[in-house]
């Protein structure tokens, strides 16, 4: 059998991801429209539009409304220390958490937003709280961002005799000594964690927040902290799987 050219959406997204990749397009820079692809590369607008949904899902362009404009996604490998989160003496010393600290040690710029609001917990946030499943929860949600376009979620939650004590936790601005030593302060020192990691596609609501594509698998990490004597904190973040670079160091 003779060699089939590719599919005309195919080659036109190839085009495409060549520019990319020789930088003639690079991150943060407009792709065009379907509208304008179409007339650049003499194609339909169907076309165009597969061609983008493409690169979309490959993850080399942002997701979203085409009113905005897609861009060029940047895809840079950012390490993270993912064990000096929790670490009091990391905290005090840098005066800033482990997120925005491994962000500026890159040259990156950190940026969140902060929801914070009392929920019924789910089947999982009860399980690993050691509550009752519909028990309510405080729980303060964080969309980060590197460079101004969002990279990660996290949300944590607190049962709430612990909310209660720590009134800061219902406060949707950042916590500039972190949760964990105000906790502390309050009696609740946290003396180990339990991570839990899973690799998945990401829901609809996640590609939306994130502007990532189906393609794109994202990291679920599941962090619950504990006292000597309970679990007192449960966070989850989501990380999208080509940008983030998760690091543990452990004693041997």
């Amino acid at each position: 059998m003779g060699h089939r050219e590719p599919p005309l959406y195919a080659q036109v997204a190839d085009a495409i991801r060549t520019q990319i990749r020789t930088g003639e397009l690079p991150p943060g820079a407009l792709v065009p429209t379907e509208r304008d692809l179409a007339q650049e590369r003499g194609v339909s607008r169907g076309t165009a539009v597969r061609a983008i949904e493409q690169l979309v899902s490959e993850g080399l362009v942002t997701a979203g409304s085409t009113r905005a404009g897609r861009r060029v996604r940047d895809r840079r490998v950012l390490p993270i220390h993912a064990s000096r989160t929790e670490n009091l003496d990391h905290r005090r010393t840098s005066g800033v958490d482990a997120w925005v600290s491994d962000t500026q040690a890159h040259g990156r710029t950190p940026g969140q937003h902060i929801e914070v609001a009392v929920v019924a917990a789910s089947r999982e946030v009860a399980e690993w709280l050691d509550l009752s499943e519909g028990e309510a929860v405080a729980v303060r949600r964080r969309l980060r961002t590197l460079d101004g376009q969002p990279s990660n979620l996290a949300d944590t939650y607190y049962p709430m005799d612990i909310a209660q004590a720590v009134p800061e936790i219902l406060d949707p601005t950042d916590v500039k000594q972190g949760v964990i030593a105000l906790m502390a302060a309050c009696g609740y020192e946290q003396v180990r964690y339990v991570d839990r990691l899973q690799w998945r596609p990401p829901t609809p609501e996640e590609a939306a927040k994130l502007h990532i594509g189906s393609g794109v698998s994202v990291l679920t990490q599941w962090r619950t902290g504990y006292t000597e004597g309970r679990p007192v904190k449960l966070t989850r973040s989501v990380w999208p799987g080509d940008t983030i670079e998760l690091i543990y160091e452990l004693p041997a």
